[in-house]
């Protein structure tokens, strides 16, 4: 019998069944796929009776439908699509997952050495089939998983050859991508050998095929034996249904005019109302699903009631606090009314937030701050609360909420960023010199120390930057929780006067926070203009105010020779060059070289002059997807470093004595201070004081943080770079390539790349 069931093709075994519906015809189907089916079904489901309720259903399915099958129907596409919804039902009524000791999801996340490369991909191999066109995934189950060669499979599919391999190649390579996006680092060729074998199981129970064949000659589908078997019919006709409307939507021209009213109300709604607001705010809810370790749950820290912490008792000045190896115990407590009084408030969003020039605008008139967060229509409110830090007691300090990227990242959390003032309601508490606390989330930061490194580096180069510390933070809310573990935090300290201080001797001294594509853009004579834009965090007399007007009136109006002579009068050359040496090598593009925000302006009352602070550097050393690629970030241009138009940058580039100044400054600190050796030395110390308040905080951020600061160079992601699941962007390896492109710059043998707004697929 089953050298008759191989001599016969598909097609002939489809019309004989169709002709004489006899089980000697069922039989050669059933010698032919019966191994084909279980095995999908057993992937999918609890168990081996599962897997056999499932098989039945799929075959009894196929008897009751085959006379309506088109002859040119492949079976294996058809049999794996019922076998898949019989499987999925059976999910649902029994509420388990598709393995029995990890979920498809689960297996996802496991590191390869608990479970090898075969058992993460089997459960994940069915779900990505799915997902697949009907005929890609036609020629990935017969080519690849019922391994049949190229000639077997040209019969069945019944198309030309070179087509077939085109859609062999062409699903292969969207599977391995679908599975890339479940966190498989496979490639094409993983993904072929691992699917040989797979569609030709040896363990199918004995008694299955009689059983089939026992009650294949019954035409009706009614009763309980059969109700399964009705659900996946129905499954299967609503299937057919949705290509068919699918189809007919595509190819039906009558339907041009209400698509085009459709489409103008959607764009009308994006660019003008809140739909850009709630799209984004959803499809971070959705990334953050994939994976709610990004989150939550963290676990108590230190699991050691020995480890030793530093104490806050022992803080006298701001260096006592903000050393970048501490990592402090930290604690925020609310009573309900207070947690309720510090959670988001909804006022209304900005619309038209994508103007023509394609640049997001950062400032709604209606919030109170400036950013992200306020333009999708979140404000953030002080509140009472009492805290603890470093086993010091503090009562009725302000507390709130705070940051854009960071916010939105916790939306499906309570690991939110926060700042703490000690003496806003309760005056003269303070941490040594320090009042104001900013605990930051590190919710996209997978190496946990973009910041801080980011923020030592630039001090290392001699800018004015924060300094930083480590937090494990806990929560509590009177009658919600206790001592809820949030996880790590980098504390980064404010930009206000004791800052100004601290760089300039001077409390006072005028630091302003731009919002704004165009810094310096002469916009009228009075200081009311540029206060909502420049927005002053010290004190700025009318003088100092009139210098920035000044300076904006030189680099808006001033020709290239005026300019030129001038720009030393309001610029330090030195300060400023090193300022953006330090931001170029480390390519931290979410920023002054793109988005007109994340950094600080300083007037230095014993200069006179303007300089800038770095600020929010989660997404530097070449982490900001929304610009270029990894390797275009690696080696974009140290002499054109901005994105699109930047005025004040341009201007200030093509004067030749500051050229000079930034050209000594690059040589300078690729030599001294970014060196692979130097820096991949300061990580491993920064990672030895982390690792352990990550692995307590969950182990896929453990997993992903290994990733990132590992010498090892692994896979890069191509899938898509806001995926939670996606791998970690390495440091190392940042540090290294861009040293290499930095160095061939400047010797002349390249250029660079100069990049742009568009966000590829990476």
């Amino acid at each position: 019998m089953q050298e008759q069931s191989a001599t016969k093709t598909d097609r002939e075994l489809l019309r004989a069944f169709k002709k004489e519906g006899s089980p000697e015809n069922f039989r050669l189907l059933l010698d032919r796929y019966l191994p084909f089916v279980f095995d999908a079904a057993r992937r999918q489901t609890a168990n081996d009776t599962q897997a056999s309720e499932a098989t039945c259903a799929a075959f009894f399915a196929f008897a009751r439908s085959v006379r309506s099958l088109s002859r040119n129907t492949v079976l294996a596409g058809w049999l794996f699509k019922a076998t898949r919804l019989a499987a999925l039902k059976l999910q649902r009524i029994s509420k388990q997952q598709a393995s029995p000791a990890l979920s498809a999801r689960e297996v996802s996340r496991q590191p390869e050495a608990i479970v090898d490369s075969r058992t993460r991909f089997l459960p994940l191999l069915d779900p990505a089939l799915d997902k697949l066109s009907l005929k890609l995934r036609d020629a990935v189950l017969v080519h690849l998983v019922l391994n049949r060669n190229w000639g077997e499979t040209v019969q069945i599919l019944r198309i030309r050859e070179s087509r077939t391999r085109k859609r062999v190649a062409k699903g292969t390579w969207k599977l391995a991508r679908l599975l890339r996006k479940r966190g498989l680092r496979l490639d094409d060729e993983a993904v072929r050998s691992l699917c040989v074998g797979i569609g030709s199981c040896s363990t199918v129970p004995e008694s299955l095929a009689a059983e089939i064949l026992d009650r294949i000659p019954v035409r009706r589908t009614s009763g309980p034996a059969f109700a399964l078997t009705r659900s996946t019919l129905a499954a299967l006709t609503w299937a057919k249904w949705k290509r068919w409307m699918a189809t007919a939507l595509k190819g039906t021209a009558g339907l041009a005019i209400p698509i085009g009213f459709l489409m103008l109300g959607v764009y009308l709604a994006f660019t003008k109302g809140p739909l850009l607001s709630w799209i984004i705010e959803w499809s971070m809810r959705q990334n953050a699903s994939k994976a709610p370790e990004l989150v939550q749950p963290a676990r108590p820290w230190p699991a050691n009631p020995a480890h030793p912490l530093p104490s806050a008792a022992n803080v006298r000045t701001s260096d006592d606090l903000f050393q970048v190896t501490n990592v402090w115990k930290a604690h925020l407590k609310f009573s309900a009314d207070q947690w309720q009084a510090v959670a988001p408030k909804r006022i209304p969003p900005l619309p038209g937030m994508m103007p023509t020039d394609g640049k997001f605008i950062l400032k709604n008139p209606k919030a109170k701050r400036s950013g992200l967060s306020g333009v999708l229509g979140f404000e953030f409110d002080w509140a009472h609360a009492d805290f603890e830090f470093g086993g010091s007691t503090f009562q009725n300090v302000a507390a709130r909420i705070k940051g854009n990227g960071t916010f939105l990242g916790s939306l499906s959390g309570l690991k939110r960023s926060f700042k703490v003032n000690l003496d806003k309601f309760n005056k003269d508490q303070a941490l040594g010199e320090t009042d104001v606390v900013n605990f930051t989330n590190l919710i996209e930061d997978r190496s946990y120390m973009a910041d801080a490194l980011g923020h030592e580096f630039f001090r290392d180069c001699g800018v004015p930057a924060p300094r930083t510390a480590y937090a494990y933070l806990d929560l509590s809310v009177d009658g919600q929780f206790e001592h809820k573990a949030l996880g790590l935090y980098l504390v980064v300290e404010n930009i206000d006067g004791a800052f100004a201080k601290h760089q300039f001797e001077n409390k006072s001294a005028p630091i302003f926070k731009p919002v704004t594509y165009k810094l310096f853009e002469d916009i009228g004579d009075d200081w009311s203009a540029y206060a909502g834009i420049y927005d002053v965090k010290t004190k700025a007399n009318e003088a100092q105010q009139r210098r920035v007007i000044e300076f904006a009136k030189l680099v808006s109006h001033a020709d290239d020779a005026e300019f030129a002579r001038r720009l030393g009068e309001f610029l330090d050359y030195d300060a400023f060059a090193r300022f953006l040496g330090a931001l170029t090598l480390i390519a931290s593009y979410d920023g002054l070289f793109s988005n007109g925000q994340n950094f600080y302006a300083y007037l230095d009352p014993r200069s006179n002059k303007f300089g800038l602070i770095p600020w929010d550097l989660d997404h530097s050393w070449g982490n900001f997807p929304f610009i270029g690629t990894a390797e275009t970030r690696e080696r974009s241009s140290i002499w054109h470093p901005w994105v699109g138009e930047n005025r004040f940058l341009d201007r200030v580039m093509r004067v030749e004595e500051f050229r000079k100044i930034y050209r000594e400054r690059m040589e300078e600190l690729l030599a001294t201070k970014f060196t692979s050796q130097r820096l991949g030395r300061r990580i491993d110390e920064l990672a030895a004081a982390i690792r352990d308040p990550i692995s307590a905080e969950s182990m896929f951020r453990r997993e992903r943080f290994d990733e990132a600061v590992s010498g090892e160079i692994v896979p890069r992601w191509t899938g898509d770079p806001f995926d939670a699941l996606r791998t970690a962007h390495q440091l190392k390896r940042f540090i290294a390539a861009r040293s290499r492109s930095v160095r061939s710059q400047l010797d002349g043998k390249s250029k660079g790349f100069v990049l742009d707004r568009v966000m590829p697929n990476q």
